[in-house]
Order: structure tokens, then C-alpha cells, then sequence
């Protein structure tokens, strides 16, 4: 019997243009006479399911993902005529710019807590992990797989559960929670034990009991909400013929992808991606996120996009340069490599500045992950987006909580080039910011070091 099988959506803060327009802003909003408060919206996830054949996500559940989507801003949104906003006000935290999404980091906060470990044993790392394990979870039998391990964690019950998170294993520990996780599932009895309990979520806590003679092998042992410790045992998984089966094999690569009338783009950076959906060589949606290649398949968890998107995106990546996804519905890829050197995110931290048009912008982003970006013409703001950022490979991501208006886009992507070395401060002169924001005004394709009168 075929299972139906569902995949979850999640939904940013405001509508796609049916199109599925990267840019879901609506026109700006006249900015009214007010006083200087914050208007914080509710946030709303919206779980959308849709059918498939065994194991699969129907080809209706990508249109979803691209098409058009209403929910309630997840964002705080300041609308103000005057310029006074205090810089408490704007300020987000987050751990470190390579984490800095608020997906990831507050995964890193709940893999973050201590844990008591028994005597003789330490926390496990993520490279004392096997690839593949066999664990018992709620009575059930789950395996989970670690890939790369580069942070991408997944457990699978074969033909009905895939559960995917990004974690940093702080302490040796994962969490798995329904809002902070990608989904793909059949409603079986099984499964419907592991979903009830990812509502109010769940804890993996991994250590290693080391072995007493250095012939043999660690043993890894794992506790579930801090209950008993039991050993996880190694499982194995088979090639398939004709599958890639490790992430390092996409890696620095690009898969252009043909697709009827558009073309999807697959930009595979070391642990992140970016994926674009072009028409007529206009960019018309667009995700970013960490990917792996776990049990023959690529796993991919978006944690920047505007709009829609699924939980999660699970392909097969052929050797033949084919991208299927699990509807069975394949693409014919080009492939060649990455255009550019990998930034570093280090030469991006401070203040840059840039006058375009009459408007005065300032772009601050700082080492612990937090982004603001402010504009103003004359003595008025006539821009701010406050948020998180990340660089993925050659791209800024970046996430934004704070914006001054309504309807303004809650992310944005960007190439980023690099411009020359200033042996005065020790640091670039500034950098070009190729993005699809559409918002108005304008964000600058570039920006400068700001000048100082020492």
C-alpha cells in the first residue's frame, strides 16, 4: 500500500506574488504622524499538507512552496515619520555570524544546555559519531544519520519519517522540535508517536564511554530527555548505484537545472546553500539554508527565504548530473564549479556606508551575528531592517525582526565581491552587494568604509 505523504510548509512574513516574486513586498505604506513604539505582530506557522506516491512529495507541494501565501508578520515592524528609535530597540542577539538565522541559533541554544554525565564518560562531538545509528525513541525504532557532520541531523523511518534540524551539538546534544525542524512524514502510528512528541520537543543527549584497550572502539551511548543512557548502535546504508551518497561530491558546485519554462539553480557552498527558481533570467524565488547528503539523498533545510517554503527539501542526486525529486519527477543539470573564491565573514564585520539618490545609508554588521541597516534623507529614516546575517559561501544572508514598515521583504540574498585592501585600517574599503531586494529605496549594490577625522 502507498503511503500518502506529507510535507510541512512554513511561511515568512508577508505574501509571494503569484509569480512567486522573490521580493513579497507590497508597496510601502504612507507613514503616519506616532509616537515611537514597537507594534510586534503574532507569528503564525501554517502546516500545509499534500500527497505523493510511497516516500514522496508531490510536485503540488513545490508549486506551494512558490506560490502565493498570507500569514501574520513574524517581524516587529516600526512605522514612524520621525527618526527616534532607540538602540536598544533595534538591537537582536545571536551566536556567531555562522549561525546567525534565527532558526539555527536558537537551535543552538537548545543543544546548548549542560547535561550530568555519567563517570568514565565525556560528551560526544559530532565527528566521535558513526554515519548511521540504530536508536530506540519512544518505543519506536528511528535511525538517525549525521552526514557530513557539519551540523545537518536526521532521523528516518524508512518509506514513513524524515526529521531534519541544523544543530551545533553543544554538549553532545540535538534537539528536535516541530517548529524548529524540517518534516516529511506518513501518518502511521509510528510516526504519529514521534510528531506528538516533537510539539513540545525533545532532546538526544550523546557521550562516549572510551574503550579500555586502544584495539577497540568507543562506545557511544545516548539518553532521550535525560532518561536511562542506552548504546546506539551502528547501522549500515547502501550505496545506490547511480546516487551521489556524499555531500562532499556537490560541494563547490553548481547544478543549473532545467524545469519546463524555468530554471532552478543549486549553489552548493561547503555545509550552505543557496537555490534560485529563474524565468526568463529573472530571479522569481529563492532559499537559502544548510544541506547534506544523508541515506542517498539530498537534504535540504531553508532558513532564509520571503514567502513560503516547505520545512525541508529531500532530492536524489544522480551521477548523471540528474536532480529527482521524490515525486519521481527528474531535472537535467549542467554542473560546473563554484564562480568565485569563498568571503570571509570576518572582512564584512563594522560600519559601512553609502549616499545614493539624496538618502544617507548605514550598514552595520557585527561580529555576534546581528545585522541593521538604516537610512535616512535628511533628518528623516526612511529605512530600517534589523536582523541577523550569515555569509554562505560568496552570498550575505540575511533575516530580518525589525522593520519600519509593513509589507517590506523580511529577507535578503546577495553576491558579495570584496573590494581593495586599506593598509591604513588594516581592513577592505568596502564591498559590492549584488541583491534582488525591491523594496524602496533601494538597498545599494555597494558599500564603503566610513571616514573618520582622527
Amino acid at each position: 500500500m502507498k503511503n500518502k505523504f506529507l510535507a510541512l510548509l512554513i511561511s515568512s512574513a508577508f505574501m509571494f506574488a503569484a509569480c512567486g516574486d522573490d521580493s513579497s513586498s507590497t508597496s510601502p505604506k504612507v507613514l503616519e504622524e506616532s509616537s515611537d513604539s514597537l507594534e510586534s505582530s503574532s507569528s503564525q506557522d501554517e502546516e500545509v499538507s499534500s500527497s505523493s506516491e510511497k516516500e514522496n512529495v508531490s510536485s503540488s507541494s513545490e508549486t506551494m512552496a512558490e506560490s502565493s501565501s498570507s500569514v501574520e508578520s513574524s517581524s516587529s515592524v516600526v512605522e514612524e515619520s520621525s527618526s527616534s528609535l532607540g538602540e536598544s530597540e533595534v538591537s537582536s542577539s545571536s551566536e556567531a555570524p555562522e549561525s546567525s538565522s534565527s532558526a539555527e541559533s536558537s537551535s543552538s541554544e537548545e543543544s546548548s544546555s549542560s547535561v550530568d554525565l555519567p563517570e568514565g564518560t565525556r560528551a560526544a562531538k559530532l565527528e566521535d559519531l558513526q554515519k548511521n545509528y540504530e536508536l530506540k525513541l519512544f518505543d519506536q525504532t528511528v535511525y538517525l544519520s549525521t552526514g557530513s557532520k557539519q551540523g545537518v541531523l536526521a532521523l528516518r523511518i524508512p518509506d514513513e519519517l524524515w526529521v531534519v534540524t541544523y544543530t551545533d551539538f553543544a554538549g553532545g546534544v540535538v534537539s528536535f522540535k516541530k517548529d524548529k525542524a524540517g518534516l516529511q512524514y506518513s501518518e502511521t502510528d509510528a510516526v504519529k508517536k514521534i510528531i506528538g512528541k516533537m510539539e513540545a520537543g525533545f532532546k538526544i543527549s550523546f557521550i562516549v564511554k572510551e574503550a579500555d584497550n586502544a584495539d577497540e572502539d568507543d562506545i557511544i551511548l545516548y539518553s532521550v530527555d535525560g532518561g536511562d543512557y542506552n548504546k546506539a548502535i551502528k547501522a549500515s546504508v547502501a550505496v545506490q548505484t547511480g546516487k551521489v551518497s556524499k555531500a562532499e561530491a556537490i560541494q563547490k558546485k553548481i547544478y543549473e537545472c532545467a524545469d519546463g519554462d524555468s530554471t532552478r539553480t543549486f549553489k552548493f557552498f561547503d555545509s550552505s546553500y543557496v537555490y534560485e527558481t529563474s524565468i526568463d533570467g529573472q530571479v522569481v524565488n529563492w532559499n537559502a539554508g544548510r544541506y547534506d547528503i544523508q541515506r542517498n539523498t539530498l537534504l535540504m533545510i531553508p532558513l532564509y527565504y520571503v514567502g513560503s517554503s516547505r520545512t525541508m527539501f529531500a532530492y536524489s542526486v544522480g551521477t548523471d548530473n540528474k536532480i529527482t525529486a521524490y515525486n519521481g519527477k527528474s531535472m537535467d543539470c549542467t554542473v560546473e564549479e563554484v564562480e568565485y573564491e569563498y568571503e570571509n565573514a570576518k572582512d564584512f564585520v563594522g560600519e559601512w556606508v553609502k549616499t545614493q539618490d539624496g538618502v544617507d545609508w548605514t550598514f552595520t554588521l557585527n561580529a555576534d551575528g546581528t545585522s541593521k541597516l538604516e537610512a535616512f534623507e535628511g533628518t528623516k529614516r526612511v529605512e530600517l531592517k534589523s536582523g541577523t546575517w550569515e555569509v554562505y559561501g560568496y552570498y550575505m544572508v540575511m533575516d530580518y525582526n525589525m522593520l519600519l514598515r509593513t509589507g517590506s521583504t523580511t529577507s535578503t540574498y546577495g553576491q558579495l565581491q570584496t573590494g581593495p585592501f586599506d593598509p591604513k585600517t588594516g581592513k577592505i574599503s568596502g564591498f559590492s552587494f549584488i541583491h534582488h531586494d525591491k523594496d524602496t529605496p533601494r538597498i545599494p549594490y555597494s558599500f564603503e568604509a566610513p571616514e573618520y577625522d582622527d
